[in-house]
């Protein structure tokens, strides 16, 4: 029976954390090591990735493994993806790493219809156009101060900058590279024509790993900074570097094929395929293929998730109210229900500073009453996003061809059993709701199941004991009933 304890490095948008894993067999027990807040930090008028904060918590999060656990088999790391960082011939940082939430990248959807064309970028990657990808991020750093990119030697993502931190390895990941619209997801490269059109070298680009090969192992800096003896060996393992590849490949199902929500700070609304779709249906509808583990294909949707709740989270606490989860749940049950809807995608929510008023300025542009208790926006929220979800998920159906009869929610948003009552109903689908650290699991999963000694049948144990919480359709007649109301709102919210 093998036994490994490995450690899951899961860096999201607004946090980062280390989980220790330890297996036994088709056994698992996780707890948290270290967790420290991560939010894009405001500069000048630039808003950027904080990345030696970050760097600087996780070796406090590994002096912390080293100390408590001793013996560290493998360690992973996943992070929200589009972001990189750019070295100099001398393997040095040039710039502190733009977030994506940065200025930058507005207008460049535009700029890059004027390169390619129209839907070319989609033909040539199977991704799209979204307005924070790698690419638009890259076009807006052109326009604006180009000699970052012609001066540097090499392009890492966020998740291998970290990597080489570590290791002092560069190399690459396939799922983090599909957030950039610059690699073939068909062909597993990165485009030639793209990068030579942006005027990338090729050169620049890193090489990418097969998943569960070892990226590098920790130097012997490193491993002093973390107390760790310098004849240990201790191997960073490429799994699925980006958050949502991770959290799918931990869907507690033996299917080929299924279809999952990975709720953080965005909703994926995605299914798992063997092969990449790349059609003028998939296109128009919004869709795009992003990488999953081992080669295979998400083809997802991505919208605003909890997002919502966080920026919402922030206005009260500058009041001083009660944010507590648990308050804002039953305030939230207390409120009428079906009486606003909002547009989940409209540009109002993308980046404001006061996420009530924002709301309140969707619902007054589209004719509904404004909400004004704290229970009344939450509601709001989740109502819309459980609708948005059921959007999503139908529309998938009908590209693929499989309707589901079961929906796997996976990540912390799994916690809130009223708004896994409300996708439950909205969708008219079982849902499947966890692991709620289905992140940090999917991540780990990957690690274990490139040891030697691990056996197929302990992952799958691995993956199907995961606790979980199943919820029924219970008010689907209502929620159908409501739903052409929801969807008559927010396209009237789009035009006006």
């Amino acid at each position: 029976m093998s036994v490994h304890n490995v450690i899951a490095i899961d860096l999201g948008a607004s946090s980062g954390r280390l989980m220790h894993i330890g297996q036994q067999g088709s056994q698992m027990k996780m707890n948290e090591i270290y967790r420290f807040s991560n939010e894009g930090i405001r500069v000048g008028g630039r808003t950027y990735t904080d990345i030696f904060h970050i760097y600087h918590e996780i070796l406090q999060g590994l002096k912390k493994a080293v100390h408590e656990m001793g013996v560290i088999d493998g360690i992973g790391i996943d992070t929200w993806g589009h972001d990189f960082a750019i070295l100099d011939r001398e393997g040095e940082l040039m710039r502190i790493p733009y977030q994506y939430r940065d200025s930058q990248s507005q207008g460049m959807i535009d700029e890059a219809d004027c390169i390619f064309g129209k839907k070319r970028l989609f033909e040539l990657t199977g991704s799209k156009d979204f307005w924070c990808n790698t690419i638009y991020q890259i076009l807006g750093i052109r326009k604006r101060n180009g000699s970052i990119l012609d001066e540097g030697t090499d392009m890492l993502m966020i998740p291998d900058f970290i990597v080489y931190l570590l290791t002092g390895t560069k190399t690459g990941e396939s799922t983090s590279a599909s957030l950039t619209q610059m690699y073939d997801v068909s062909k597993n490269k990165w485009s030639g024509e793209i990068l030579e059109k942006i005027g990338m070298q090729k050169e620049m680009m890193p090489k990418i790993l097969p998943h569960g090969a070892v990226k590098g192992f920790l130097s012997e800096d490193i491993l002093a900074a973390i107390g760790a003896p310098k004849d240990r060996k201790i191997p960073v393992i490429n799994i699925a570097e980006h958050d949502t590849a991770a959290a799918a490949y931990a869907a507690p199902t033996d299917s080929e094929q299924y279809v999952f929500i990975s709720s953080g700070t965005w909703s994926i609304i995605g299914t798992i395929l063997p092969q990449p779709v790349i059609s003028d249906v998939v296109y128009e509808g919004g869709f795009s293929n992003e990488g999953a583990a081992y080669g295979k294909i998400k083809l997802t949707q991505t919208i605003m998730g909890m997002w919502f709740v966080q920026e919402l989270r922030k206005v009260w606490e500058r009041k001083e109210l009660n944010t507590d989860y648990d308050y804002l749940i039953a305030e939230a049950e207390a409120s009428v229900p079906f009486c606003r809807f909002i547009d989940v995608e409209d540009d109002l929510f993308r980046s404001p500073y006061d996420m009530e008023s924002a709301i309140n300025s969707y619902l007054s542009k589209t004719g509904q009453p404004i909400a004004k208790t704290q229970g009344e926006f939450y509601r709001t929220v989740m109502e819309s996003l459980a609708y948005a979800y059921r959007h999503s998920i139908d529309r998938l159906a009908e590209l693929t061809g499989y309707d589901p009869e079961a929906v796997y929610f996976l990540g912390g948003a799994a916690r809130d059993t009223m708004f896994c009552q409300f996708i439950a109903d909205a969708t008219g689908r079982k849902l499947v709701a966890g692991p709620v650290e289905a992140t940090a699991v999917g991540n780990a999963l990957m690690q274990i199941e490139s040891f030697a000694d691990c056996e197929e049948e302990e992952i799958r144990g691995l993956r199907l004991n995961a606790e979980v919480t199943c919820y029924q359709p219970r008010n689907s007649a209502i929620w159908q009933e409501n739903y052409k109301r929801f969807y008559d709102v927010t396209a009237s919210g789009k035009v006006g």
